[in-house]
């Protein structure tokens, strides 16, 4: 154990000299010794006043409250239309001349459209019920077995099942079945 403290000592005191060194690097240190690079550009004043300042010399300038009191220069007449793009109308020209009207613009008569109407009734719901299954029997017939996950209904081919649907036709894997007004014939395919 002494061993192991006498072999860290030195590694421990080199550690604290470098951090004492990192520290006085960033934070000054005496004047005969380099500054942070930041520092040097904050000691530079701008080259001149309307010139891009870097952050470090805005923050060392402020942020020119002084400036809000200076003359600003009045707008010019007939200047530059902020919504157009490109140069302003009296850009190399000297003076500005009158500004010319602009043509009336003629609004186009709109033709009025009627709300679309359908054509027919609207389509019939759609059949919710599940093909689960098909029972065989020789007296009976195929019955066609179906579920909406409530209930289970069944029916043979040309009945009506829950007064809803009519049960056109029963294959081995599928079932034609439609309202029982007629419309909206569905193929359901077996489920189970």
């Amino acid at each position: 154990m002494a061993a192991d403290s006498r072999r860290q000592l030195p590694v421990l005191i080199g550690l604290i000299v470098v951090l004492a060194a990192v520290g006085w690097w960033q934070f000054g240190g005496a004047s005969g010794t380099p500054a942070a690079p930041g520092a040097a550009r904050r000691a530079q004043p701008p080259a001149r006043r309307g010139a891009a300042a870097s952050p470090d010399q805005v923050l060392v300038r402020g942020v020119g409250l002084d400036r809000l009191d200076e003359d600003r220069p009045a707008p010019e007449e007939g200047g530059r239309d902020p919504f157009r793009s490109g140069p302003s109308a009296s850009a190399g020209q000297g003076t500005p001349g009158p500004a010319r009207p602009a043509a009336p613009v003629v609004p186009t008569p709109v033709v009025p459209v009627g709300p679309v109407v359908p054509v027919g009734p609207p389509p019939p719901p759609p059949i919710t019920v599940k093909f689960i299954g098909v029972v065989s029997r020789q007296d009976v017939g195929k019955v066609a077995v179906l579920s909406d996950g409530k209930n289970v209904y069944y029916g043979r081919a040309g009945e009506i099942v829950d007064g809803r649907w009519r049960i056109v036709s029963i294959g081995e894997e599928s079932l034609q079945i439609e309202h029982a007004d007629g419309r909206g014939r569905q193929t359901l395919r077996m489920t189970g």
